[in-house]
């Protein structure tokens, strides 16, 4: 075949220009567009990087990759030069002649910024080696969402590019004990996810903030946590970059555990993408694999309308290329090359259809912009079956919509995947490097078509950029209220930068004294980042929002109804109007366009679970959920840990303690307290009982093992009984704790549920520590300081000053049967060795248990003897 002659003969349109470009390991010296950005020349320059260099065979001389024009380190002519080469050798051209022309085509389309390829996948990926059947394909089809494979490959995808990704395990454990501080919480979710109302997770949460956290990641943990997951461990191999999955329509519409297990994994990752059906699976495998390319639909739009002739030029020429990248390098003969080209997939995309329909002044949701957008499609379509047909073969894919941030960086930062485009303001590079905002191309374009003059459009969008003449917050309203020309000055120089007058009268630019002596601002106040200078000034809300407008620009409402609705930036396109775009264009699209669901930061896994039943809904065939990333001066208001409790002055004691034993069983009480610790033991649920004398002594136990074994549950019970046969026989509980305490066997391990005890060696050791630290004060055998823990397991109060309780909290109200009212509080009392003598109150213990013995006062509660009175 033979291509169009039609860019190589137009004058390229600029005069090449000499950069310096910072490389990895140089300063490099390039030759590029004038026009064009450092990051766009950067992404060429890494394109190039990948090329290879091999040449068929007996290649023309006038093919020769040395005699490559140096525009862009010499990458897009070299590649031209290549691809021309193995097109002759593999019968695609008709002769030489036919070859050079392309070259001079496909160089000019790249440089112009018309075509812009992808980076060249390894070898293996693209096509079978030689003697194969068919091309690369997956390994293994798309697992199912709730299927065994599908768990495995999420456990791997989390550990790779979940919030703990990267970092080291002793790091990565202080996140996870945020989310398990909410799953562990019993009680109302929202309750265990609030930092007010949950001590356990307000203190994880500070602890991450210390290691170095973000407020960002700890409100992911938290989110992670309400949701009943936890925080995967980092991976230790090559993790997976990215997973597609199958997830059936009706699973998602109905909500099932499944789907919610995928939409979590999408929230958390944004690098889950599900198709709807596995047929479409199977497409989005090919496209991971195909060679890529995209045209600029932009690129044809001029002054006097759309070149169509010269776009379906482009998107021939860009699927030749395609095409020919794909078999170039390794096939024998023309004839291989017909036989694998026939299911060896191709993708070419269409860039920019956000920014074309904005220039033509269509709304990208609007039934003309959809038609429009799907018309385009249709056109890219048509030539890349005619290519494919010429060529002798039908190619799995040919016109696809996907989204490559590289790709898109070439074409100058244009819109792929159909997204909407940015908005009509833009940043642009000055000759010395600096970024300004001024207005996207597509702006003036659709100002023209409207009729309206681009310097008002310009005013109404981008401001004056002064606040000469402002209304509101003008120089004068300034001046009045002590701003002087300095504090003026230092504002306006800010405002090309800024987002909004907050940001340019922010202490830091117009000084944070000037704020605090002159306007009167608390000094704590100067540092939280949504200060409003102009407000502490006495400035109202009405006058900033007018001063803003003027300076600033952003008074779109004041633009013709059709051209503020062409203009409509992606912020304020709705998930709807993006899914309708993409039904409007799948009818020529080779494989499913995915739809980009993006959250806002703060939301939730319900709330991807209902974004991806919208999108099911819509008839869309595949879909992927990205989070937004956090706003600037994202901040949690996490509360400081409760200040630890000091251990209370040592006091003089009697070492002498007469114990009475009874020879006749002490028969416990028909209705006795206690209470139930739920744990777990290296993973091992384990429930423990205690029945208690009326003088709060131990006198029984049980043990329940949830899920073991009949003869290990059963072996448990009847040991809980022996030890409380032995309790209610006079055998004192410590010599029990000092017996079993430190027992190894299995389980084992970490202890979760019990806040005073946080590993075990065994159940049994576990066991005896619970009952030694709280029925003798055993604090030697407790991981923390049980003088930290409240009754409810929480740190606080202080030690010097006892805190009342309510009852509720302490007694059951069950036992009590009602007699103790909710407004009973209970007083701890401090050890009083200056107590009254020969009261009947315990001086160290609080309780009415004195009794005489001999010569002594005697407590029967804690066994302390009280002095006698003189």
């Amino acid at each position: 075949m033979r291509p169009d002659r039609r860019f190589s003969d137009a004058p390229p349109g600029f005069t090449p220009e000499v950069r310096w470009v910072e490389r990895a390991s140089e300063l490099a010296e390039v030759l590029a567009p004038p026009a064009w950005t450092t990051a766009r020349v950067e992404a060429w320059l890494d394109w190039a990087d990948g090329l290879p260099a091999d040449l068929p065979p007996d290649a023309p001389a006038a093919l020769a990759l040395e005699a490559a024009d140096p525009l862009l380190a010499g990458g897009p002519d070299r590649y031209a030069r290549r691809l021309a080469a193995w097109g002759l050798a593999l019968g695609a051209f008709e002769d030489e002649a036919a070859a050079r022309l392309f070259r001079g085509e496909l160089f000019a389309a790249l440089t112009g910024g018309f075509v812009a390829i992808g980076a060249r996948l390894p070898f293996g990926a693209r096509v079978a080696p030689l003697g194969g059947d068919t091309a690369a394909a997956p390994d293994a089809p798309a697992p199912e969402i709730g299927s065994r494979a599908f768990e495995a490959a999420a456990r791997a995808l989390r550990a790779g590019r979940g919030l703990a990704a990267g970092l080291p395990a002793g790091v990565a454990q202080r996140l996870a004990a945020i989310a398990q501080a909410v799953i562990r919480c019993e009680g109302d979710r929202a309750a265990c996810a609030s930092l007010e109302g949950n001590q356990a997770l307000a203190r994880a949460a500070h602890a991450a903030r210390e290691a170095g956290f973000t407020d960002a990641a700890i409100a992911a943990a938290v989110t992670l946590g309400r949701a009943g997951l936890e925080v995967a461990a980092p991976a230790d191999a090559a993790p997976p970059q990215r997973l597609t999955a199958v997830a059936p329509a009706g699973a998602v519409a109905s909500g099932s555990d499944a789907a919610r297990a995928a939409a979590a994994l999408g929230w958390e990752t944004s690098a889950l993408t599900l198709a709807f059906a596995a047929d479409d699976a199977a497409r989005l495998a090919l496209l991971d694999v195909a060679p890529r390319g995209a045209v600029s639909a932009l690129a044809f739009q001029g002054q006097d309308g759309f070149d169509a002739e010269a776009f379906a030029a482009a998107a021939r020429l860009a699927f030749l290329a395609l095409d020919l990248d794909g078999l170039t390098g390794f096939l024998a003969d023309a004839a291989d090359a017909h036989r694998r080209r026939a299911a060896r997939p191709v993708a070419l995309a269409v860039a920019g259809v956000a920014e074309l329909l904005a220039a033509r002044g269509l709304a990208y949701d609007s039934g003309e912009g959809r038609a429009a957008a799907a018309e385009l499609h249709a056109l890219a379509a048509a030539e890349a079956q005619a290519v494919g047909h010429a060529l002798g073969g039908a190619q799995a894919l040919r016109l696809c919509a996907y989204d490559d941030p590289e790709i898109a960086l070439r074409l100058g930062g244009a819109t792929m995947g159909l997204a909407p485009w940015p908005g009509p303001v833009t940043l642009a590079e000055t000759a010395d490097g600096a970024m300004i905002r001024t207005l996207a191309e597509p702006a003036l374009m659709a100002a023209h078509a409207a009729g309206l003059d681009p310097d008002a459009l310009r005013l109404a969008l981008l401001g004056h950029r002064t606040l000469a003449g402002a209304p509101g917050v003008g120089h004068e309203a300034l001046a009045a209220r002590g701003f002087t020309s300095h504090e003026i000055a230092a504002a306006e120089a800010a405002l090309p930068d800024a987002a909004d007058l907050r940001a340019a009268f922010a202490p830091a630019v117009i000084g944070a004294g000037f704020v605090a002596d002159v306007l009167g601002a608390p000094a704590e106040a100067l540092a939280d980042p949504r200060f409003n200078t102009l407000a502490q000034a006495g400035f109202a809300a009405a006058e900033i929002a007018a001063a803003d407008a003027f300076a600033l620009g952003g008074a779109a409402a004041d633009l013709q109804p059709a051209l503020r609705e062409a203009l409509r930036p992606a912020g304020e396109i709705g998930l709807a109007a993006r899914l309708a775009m993409l039904r409007a264009v799948e009818a020529s699209a080779c494989a499913p366009a995915t739809a980009l669901l993006v959250l806002p930061f703060d939301a939730d896994v319900d709330a991807a679970l209902a974004a991806l039943g919208e999108a099911a809904a819509a008839g869309v065939r595949a879909a992927r959920i990205v989070r937004a990333p956090a706003p600037a001066g994202f901040a949690l208001a996490i509360p400081p840990p409760r200040a630890a409790r000091p251990a209370p002055p040592p006091t003089e004691r009697v070492v002498e303690r007469f114990v009475e034993v009874e020879r006749s069983r002490r028969k416990l009480p028909d209705r006795r307290k206690g209470y139930i610790q739920k744990a777990s033991v290296g993973g091992h649920k384990v429930y423990l009982h205690t029945g208690e004398y009326e003088d709060g002594e131990l006198g029984e136990i049980f043990l329940d093992m949830h899920k073991e074994g009949a003869a290990f549950r059963s072996l448990m019970n009847n040991f809980a009984v022996a030890i409380s046969i032995g309790l209610q026989y006079g055998v004192p509980l410590d010599e029990f704790v000092d017996a079993f305490v430190f027992t190894r066997f299995e389980p084992a391990g970490e202890v979760e549920g019990n806040e005073a005890i946080r590993s075990a060696t065994s159940i049994l050791d576990y066991i005896f520590r619970e009952l030694g630290v709280s029925y003798l004060g055993r604090d030697d055998l407790a991981s923390v300081d049980p003088q930290q823990l409240n009754a409810d397991g929480l740190g606080g109060g202080k030690a010097d000053e006892p805190t009342p309780q309510a009852a509720a909290r302490l007694i059951s109200k069950g036992f009590s049967r009602g007699a103790a009212p909710d407004n009973l509080v209970f007083l701890p009392l401090a050890k009083a060795p200056g107590a009254s003598r020969g009261a009947d109150v315990c001086p160290a213990c609080g309780d009415l248990a004195l009794v005489r013995k001999g010569q002594s006062l005697i407590c029967q509660t804690c066994g302390e003897r009280a002095p006698q009175a003189g």
